[in-house]
């Protein structure tokens, strides 16, 4: 049986190779909840694909996790992201630091909160 800190290294190797959607898929609960700041939380795991989808139509993403601490005995996940992102459509390039904390349950993330300012044009 893998251990929580496994699967965060699985995930994270696809997140980082830019590979977002499939972690989704595979490590994302059906019914999923992700947040945004303080925005309303989005629910299910093919909305929340979805919306990956249509974001990656126009940004390329890199993704560099700077930090992260695993409670396996919570299922909780804190992860520090240092992102670049690249408008397609216009080549402005931005970087972002993001925190996510991540509840896991049966093996799969059931929410999902991010917290960031708004990305600073380079």
């Amino acid at each position: 049986m893998e251990t929580l800190k496994q699967k965060v290294e699985a995930f994270n190797k696809l997140i980082t190779a830019d590979e977002t959607v499939k972690a989704m898929e595979l490590y994302y609960a059906g019914d999923v909840a992700l947040q945004e700041n303080e925005e309303a939380p989005r629910g299910g795991k093919q909305a929340c694909m979805a919306r990956e989808i249509a974001l990656l139509a126009k940004f390329d993403l890199i993704i560099e996790i700077t930090r992260q601490a695993i409670d396996e005995a919570g299922g909780v996940v804190f992860s520090e992201y240092m992102m670049t992102i690249t408008d397609k459509s216009n080549g402005n390039v931005m970087h972002r630091k993001e925190i996510s904390v991540q509840q896991w349950e049966n093996g799969l993330i059931k929410t999902e909160k991010f917290y960031y300012n708004q990305a600073a044009l380079l």
